[in-house]
């Protein structure tokens, strides 16, 4: 992969559209949780990493396919229950128009509701990087 496409993969982690970048989850659910709300719950998705990759973040498969094999190393899990249909506030997202959650860290601090870019956004661009040498 060329440097130049890995860099833009990596840009887009950090400016991902309305899918990653806004997607909440509950950061201390169990895995059971994350299974019954995934599938008995119409607020809650479940959306496969390999899913992030390819189309939130248009990764080529082989590329994608490096950076599942090392997620696990990294702390990323293999899926995520992203909130589908919470509450929306202005410019579609409530935690948006907080200042604590970038502020104090809350967007990723590993307790309540955390958003996917800010907890596994920089340990996916490095592993894009490492991926795409």
């Amino acid at each position: 992969m060329s440097a130049g496409l890995a860099g833009a993969a990596i840009l887009s982690l950090a400016t991902a559209g309305s899918a990653f970048a806004h997607e909440c989850f509950v950061a201390n659910r169990s895995a059971q949780g994350n299974a019954m709300a995934g599938t008995h719950s119409q607020a809650w998705e479940t959306v496969s990493l390999d899913t992030v990759l390819t189309q939130f973040l248009g990764l080529p498969t082989d590329l994608a396919a490096c950076v599942e094999a090392k997620a696990p190393a990294a702390g990323i899990p293999d899926s995520f229950v992203f909130g589908s249909k919470q509450a929306v506030g202005q410019g579609g997202v409530i935690a948006e128009n907080n200042p604590n959650m970038t502020a104090d860290g809350l967007a990723a601090n590993g307790t309540g509701i955390d958003h996917a870019e800010d907890a596994y956004g920089p340990a996916l661009g490095e592993l894009i990087g490492e991926c795409s040498a």
